[in-house]
């Protein structure tokens, strides 16, 4: 103790003690803490911390995990010790979710903590909850975690989004507070992506550290109402059942959560909430331990650090706006990108092309180069190129013979032919290091026809032979059937009636010079007969034809009643009507009439010829169809489907084979296939034959269209026009209804349309056509303004033209 010396009256003021300093210096060494009971205790983090003195004051929620989904407590120790609780305590981990706004935080301390403001809430704008916090209950031994509401301001949904799930993973009870007077939407997306999400990726995670179950956490929602009823139970069905059957409609999936509770309040708009329903709820289901049992708090915080450093990966924050996307943008996609068409819908009917801005991936499968005249491009011009058979100034033997010997050509319409494949003997440079600029485009379904040029590079050089093959035909046709007739002569037997006298054919009178249908000799009775009308084969032994060989009709009749006959200076059958008046058919025994060595070179050159044939089939015809499989663009309609004409309805096929079809037609359906009248039933009906103006059958040869890619016969496709949009540039063949397409520049619209009338059958172009039989030389005007296309079908009636016509697309 120090003595102050007070004795001295005198000393001045300044060294004299004050009377503080006087009063503690008698006060006595023993202090009584009783008497500082009553001096408050200041926490100056108030939100922060959760540390409570002795006497019990009220715990305050700290940050547990942040908004960037960063731990904020480094090791279970430092968990157990924020908690305020043992490491062997164990608890239930039961977390919070809902929108912003609809009193997540209120709700957890009004219902665990007695309403004192362990989570912080605030009548702000401003959400009060960024992140997760926490708060232990020691009583109920629960582990209460606050969560951030959805739809809340924010620039990172979709990290919030991830983070909610991982607490949700982890949490053995889940509250899903809203104050909606109807349930939203949003809650069925959010739980059915909590379930998808826990089954997918956070069940496996959890079970290789050796923790969690199999089902998920115990769903509580939690639903508040002023105005309207929340769900109520029946005898027939629960509030629940009627939630399981909202997700299941809107095809959302529960599967992981281990049950589904519906806890419904209605309150009055000026009264409180009563929370008696919610704590009853949570009480029964934290003392539910048959499902999720109590955890250490150790094992929950190794749980949420493992998921948080499993799924922690960066996320495109990049808001989607589906708004302008799904209801007034186009829907093209791009096949080579899977990018979306930028322009409005309806942007074809106005005449503009699909259009991206970003750039395109390039594909070998669509081959979406688009070349650009390397010249014209450094001067400022883009000019579109493409590889090409011939030039567009080359006929069609100057383009075969180029293309052979130089390939293909690169032509601009400025510079003129710039590339040749085969342009020198060695050392020939590739075009896109050399005289083309390369552009990597979008590939649009039905667009692009710029670089898909060389699409049809193969049809068009088979179009080229075939040009070329039909002119050596055209010219050398009268000459070779002379010579070949005459060769037939001078093989023939004595009986047999020479090729230059037959000019029809003697039982039913077509002409073979028109029809271009082959002659055939009778081997009964030798005269010159068409296909349909000597179509049975029998023997002839009377005229040393041992094996079955071609005959007549009525050769085959009078052979069937006795197989020795042969044709004699007879009168007395009349009802053969065939054979000319001097060769009738009479019994003349077993003796033939004829030579052996008559019939002897016909029997040898037949046998050559028959061979000859057989090896052509196979070593050209077969080759030749599969090059034209190969070479027919992919929509262009196979052969199989189309038997005949897409607009008449034409049977195709060959003169003779049309002929039979129609002989073995009953009578009264061969009536109506050969009438033009437009009931139902002929419209339905196929035209098996052909028939001109006189009723002959001619050949009906398959052509395709070049815009649409049906089949269709020589008359409905006389029209030659460029197809642009299909990659044909110079004139090609289109069928009839194709050719009335208006050629305008912001046509593509009526183009568009006509083309699938076309390819889906539209009433208009049956009924133009219905009225309108083939080889007419009638005009009639169709409806719907096709009088101009139907004038051209008919006004060329000619049987020879029709001939020439489809002679020219044999090898089509």
């Amino acid at each position: 103790m120090i003595n102050l010396d007070t004795a001295n009256k005198n000393q001045s003021s300044i060294m004299q003690p004050l009377p503080y300093f006087q009063d503690e210096a008698l006060r006595p060494e023993i202090i009584n803490e009783a008497e500082f009971k009553s001096i408050p205790f200041i926490n100056t983090n108030e939100h922060d911390s959760m540390d409570s003195n002795v006497s019990g004051a009220a715990t305050r929620a700290f940050l547990f995990i942040d908004a960037d989904e960063n731990l904020q407590i480094a090791t279970p120790e430092l968990f157990c010790k924020k908690l305020n609780c043992q490491e062997s305590d164990k608890l239930k981990v039961i977390s919070i979710f809902g929108n912003t706004g609809d009193g997540k935080s209120h709700t957890m301390n009004q219902v665990f903590f007695d309403g004192d403001s362990v989570f912080r809430t605030s009548p702000e704008q401003s959400s009060c909850t960024i992140g997760v916090y926490a708060a232990m209950q020691r009583e109920q031994g629960a582990l209460c975690l606050d969560t951030e509401g959805l739809l809340g301001i924010t620039c990172k949904s979709n990290k919030r989004m991830r983070m909610l799930l991982k607490v949700l993973a982890i949490s053995d009870i889940v509250v899903y507070r809203t104050r909606s007077e109807r349930l939203h939407s949003d809650m069925y997306e959010f739980l059915s992506t909590a379930s998808e999400a826990f089954d997918t990726h956070f069940t496996q995670a959890l079970q290789a550290m050796g923790n969690g179950s199999t089902l998920g956490p115990a769903v509580i929602i939690f639903h508040e109402t002023h105005y309207t009823k929340p769900l109520e139970s029946s005898v027939e069905e629960s509030a629940e059942d009627k939630l399981r059957n909202s997700f299941a409609n809107q095809k959302f999936k529960t599967n992981a959560f281990s049950s589904l509770r519906y806890v419904g309040i209605q309150t009055d708009a000026k009264s409180s909430t009563n929370f008696t329903k919610i704590s009853d709820a949570l009480r029964i289901e934290i003392e539910n331990t048959s499902v999720r049992s109590p955890r250490q708090p150790s094992v929950v915080f190794k749980a949420i650090k493992l998921l948080n450093q499993k799924f922690a990966g960066e996320i495109i924050e990049k808001a989607i706006n589906p708004f302008p996307e799904q209801y007034f943008t186009c829907g093209a996609h791009c096949e080579s990108c899977s990018r979306r068409c930028q322009r409005s819908m309806g942007h074809v009917s106005d005449g503009e092309s699909h259009f991206n801005m970003q750039p395109c991936n390039y594909q070998h499968q669509y081959e979406n180069k688009m070349y650009l005249c390397k010249a014209c491009y450094q001067s400022g011009k883009e000019i579109v190129v493409s590889i090409r058979t011939q030039s567009q100034t080359d006929t069609a033997w100057s383009g075969l013979a180029k293309y052979v010997w130089k390939g293909d050509v690169i032509e601009c319409p400025y510079c003129g032919e710039i590339y040749r494949t085969r342009q020198y003997w060695y050392g020939n440079k590739s075009p896109e290091s050399s005289v083309v600029h390369v552009q990597i485009v979008h590939v649009w379904k039905g667009g692009n026809a710029a670089q898909r040029a060389n699409a049809h590079s193969a049809q068009m050089v088979l179009d080229s032979v075939s040009s070329i093959s039909e002119g050596i035909t055209n010219i050398s046709a009268p000459w070779t059937k002379a010579i070949s007739g005459l060769v037939a002569d001078k093989v023939a037997p004595n009986y047999w009636r020479p090729n230059h006298e037959i000019i029809m054919c003697h039982a039913c009178r077509c002409n073979f010079d028109q029809t271009g249908m082959s002659k055939h000799h009778c081997r009964g009775c030798g005269e010159g007969f068409c296909q349909t009308c000597s179509q049975h084969k029998v023997p002839v032994p009377a005229r040393g034809w041992l094996q079955p060989v071609r005959v007549c009709n009525d050769c085959h009749q009078q052979l069937q009643r006795k197989s020795d006959v042969t044709p004699a200076q007879a009168q007395d059958q009349p009802e053969f009507t065939y054979c000319n008046s001097n060769l009738t058919i009479a019994c003349t025994g077993s003796r033939p009439t004829n030579d052996e060595g008559d019939i002897l070179v016909r029997k040898c050159g037949e046998t050559i010829y028959n061979t000859i044939s057989n090896y052509a089939s196979v070593l050209i015809d077969y080759p030749k169809q599969m090059i034209k499989d190969s070479a027919r663009p992919s929509y262009w309609v196979p052969d199989a489907e189309s038997p005949s004409c897409f607009i008449c309805k034409s049977v195709f096929g060959r003169a003779e084979e049309l002929a039979k079809q129609h002989h073995l037609q009953p009578t009264d359906e061969r009536r109506s296939s050969g009438s033009s009248s437009s009931n139902n039933s002929s419209k339905q009906s196929k035209r098996i034959s052909n028939p001109t103006g006189n009723g002959v059958t001619i050949d009906c040869h398959r052509h395709h269209c070049r815009r649409c890619g049906q089949a269709v016969c020589s008359s409905c496709s006389k029209r030659r026009m460029p197809v642009l949009e299909r990659g044909w540039p110079t004139d090609v063949r289109v069928c009839d209804s194709c050719a009335c397409v208006p050629q305008a520049s912001n046509s593509q619209q009526c183009i568009s349309s006509a083309i699938s009338d076309a390819i889906n059958g539209s009433s208009d172009a049956a009924t133009a056509t219905d009225h309108h039989p083939r080889r007419s030389d009638q005009n009639t005007a169709g409806s719907n303004g096709r009088a101009s296309c139907n004038d051209y079908r008919h006004t060329n009636g000619n049987i020879n033209s029709n001939i020439s016509d489809d002679a020219k697309a044999k090898t089509e």
